[in-house]
C-alpha cells in the first residue's frame, strides 16, 4: 500500500499544473488511508496514567459512558440537530484518540475521536480562560492559513453559530456539556492534515472546526479537544467526503491489549470497506447526527430472547417502544445499554449458562462472576439486526474489572439502546453513508 500510495502522489503531481494536496492526490488514486486510534488507557496513549489502579480506569470508563443514553435522548440536542449552540456529552467522555495536526505549517494536537460528536473543536491561544493543558495549544496567527467564518456568513448559521457581539463579523460557537463544562469560540477553518500508516499524510483544506478561546471543566489536560466523527455539516466524514466517499472503518483491540504499546486502526476510503465471506451487513440510520441500527433482538445460546413491543397506553410507553426499535452504534461507550425488558432476560438466560461463582456486583455493572484463572467462559450472544446476526464472543460481552473477576458488559437503561465498543472489539466495522450500510467482520485486530 505505502508503494502505491507513493505512486499515486508522483502521477498527481505530473499530471498538474500545480502542487497538489494529499487529499487531492488521494480522491485521484481513490486508494483511501488508515491510522492509528490510541485508547485512551493504553500505555502508548498520553493520556495514560501509570498511577492509577486497574480498576480505577474501568470505573472512570463506566463513568464515562453512564451518561451517553442522556446525552442521545436529550431534548436540546434533538430540536437542534444542527447546531453547535447545545448540550453535549460529557467533557472527558470518548475512549478513543486521534492525532491531526492543523494550519500552515503544521501544528500537531491530540484529541478526543467520537462517533457521537458532529463539531471539532480544540482549544487555541491567547486562551486566558482555559483548562490546563501539557501541550502547546495551537496559535492561529502562525498559521497561513487560518481564517475565521464571517458571522453573517451562511455556513456560520448552518452551524448554529452566530455573530460576535463585539461587532467583529466573526462567527462564535458556544458548546455545553453534561457536566457543566463549556468551549466558546469562534468557528474558523484551516488546513487539517491526519498522519497516515503509508507514511504519505493526507490534507484537508479549508477543514471547518471551533478555535476555542474559553473552555472550562473536566478536560483531559493531554487532550486538545474533540473530533466529532458524527453525521453533520461539521463532522470529519462529511467535511472529507470528496476524499473518502462517505466510507470509513475501525478496527478495535480486545480488552487484553490495555498494558501493550498497541494501537487500534482506522480506515478511511476505498481500503475501509470491509469483505469477504464471513461479512455481515445491516442498514445503517442516522439519529440525531449519530449511527443507528434496527435492533430485533438477542440470542444466548440457542435460546433467541426476543425484542419486547411495549403497547402504547401511555407516552413514556411510546418513547420506549420507538427506542426499542433502534440501537445507536458508538464508539464512545464501553457498555452495551439496553432496554430493561431486554436486558432482564438476557442475565436470567447468562446465569442458567454460566456454573461459575458470582462476585459483588461492581459500579453499574449488575452480573459479575469470580475468574480465579483470569478466564471468563460463557456462552455466544448473537445480535440480532435486520439483515445481521452479530455473533459475540465473551470477550465482547463481557468486561475483566479486576484479575479475578468479569461482569456483563450489558446494563439495563430505559431510554435510548446503545451498541458500545466493548461489543465491537476485534470486529472490522465498516461505515458506508452512501449506501447506508454497516458491516461487520470478526478479525484479530492486533494483526491490521
Amino acid at each position: 500500500m505505502a508503494v502505491f500510495m507513493s505512486l499515486c502522489l508522483i502521477l498527481s503531481i505530473l499530471t498538474s499544473s500545480v502542487p497538489l494536496s494529499a487529499s487531492s492526490h488521494t480522491e485521484l488514486c481513490n486508494d483511501g488511508f488508515s491510522t492509528d486510534l490510541i485508547h485512551r488507557d493504553y500505555l502508548i496513549s498520553p493520556l495514560h496514567n501509570s498511577s492509577v489502579t486497574y480498576w480505577d480506569l474501568i470505573h472512570k470508563a463506566l463513568q464515562r459512558s453512564r451518561n451517553r443514553p442522556d446525552y442521545f435522548a436529550s431534548r436540546s440536542f434533538a430540536s437542534r440537530m444542527s447546531s453547535t449552540s447545545t448540550t453535549l456529552l460529557m467533557a472527558s467522555s470518548g475512549d478513543f484518540l486521534l492525532k491531526i495536526s492543523i494550519g500552515t505549517p503544521s501544528f500537531e494536537i491530540m484529541g478526543i475521536l467520537d462517533t457521537g460528536s458532529v463539531f471539532t473543536w480544540v482549544q487555541c491561544a491567547p486562551c486566558d480562560n482555559c483548562y490546563r493543558q501539557n501541550q502547546p495549544l495551537f496559535t492561529p496567527r502562525e498559521s497561513s492559513t487560518y481564517k475565521v467564518l464571517p458571522g453573517n456568513s451562511k455556513l456560520c448559521k448552518s452551524l448554529g453559530g452566530r455573530p460576535s457581539i463585539l461587532g467583529d463579523n466573526t462567527c462564535r460557537y458556544s458548546l455545553q456539556y453534561l457536566d457543566r463544562s463549556y468551549s466558546h469560540g469562534a468557528i474558523s477553518s484551516d488546513t487539517f492534515t491526519i498522519s497516515s500508516t503509508s507514511g504519505t499524510p493526507i490534507s484537508q483544506r479549508k477543514f471547518i472546526f471551533g478555535c476555542g478561546y474559553e473552555n472550562l471543566g473536566n478536560f483531559n489536560e493531554e487532550a486538545s479537544g474533540v473530533i466529532g466523527l458524527g453525521s453533520g455539516p461539521g463532522s470529519l466524514v462529511n467535511q472529507m467526503n470528496s476524499v473518502i466517499g462517505g466510507k470509513f472503518s475501525y478496527c478495535l483491540l480486545s480488552q487484553s491489549h490495555i498494558k501493550n504499546y498497541r494501537s487500534s486502526k482506522i480506515y478511511f476510503g476505498s481500503n475501509s470497506v470491509v469483505s469477504g465471506a464471513s461479512v455481515v451487513s445491516t442498514g445503517l440510520h442516522i439519529f440525531r447526527n449519530s449511527y443507528a441500527l434496527r435492533f430485533k433482538g438477542i440470542s444466548v445460546g440457542k435460546k433467541t430472547l426476543a425484542m419486547t413491543h411495549l403497547s402504547n397506553s401511555s407516552s413514556s410507553s411510546k418513547i420506549l417502544g420507538f427506542f426499542n426499535e433502534r440501537i445507536i452504534i458508538d464508539s464512545g461507550t464501553v457498555l452495551t445499554h439496553l432496554p430493561k425488558k431486554l436486558y432482564q432476560p438476557l442475565e436470567e438466560a447468562m446465569k442458567k449458562e454460566i456454573k461459575l461463582e458470582q462476585a459483588h456486583a461492581r459500579d453499574m455493572l449488575r452480573l459479575c462472576y469470580k475468574t480465579p484463572d483470569g478466564q471468563i467462559r460463557g456462552p455466544i450472544v448473537t445480535v440480532h439486526f435486520v439483515g445481521a446476526d452479530v455473533k459475540l464472543y465473551p470477550t465482547n460481552t463481557f468486561l475483566r474489572v479486576s484479575e479475578d473477576v468479569h461482569c456483563l458488559g450489558f446494563v439495563p437503561h430505559d431510554g435510548v439502546a446503545i451498541f458500545g465498543n466493548l461489543a465491537q472489539r476485534n470486529f472490522l466495522v465498516g461505515f458506508d453513508l452512501r449506501r447506508k450500510t454497516l458491516s461487520f467482520k470478526q478479525t484479530d485486530c492486533s494483526k491490521q
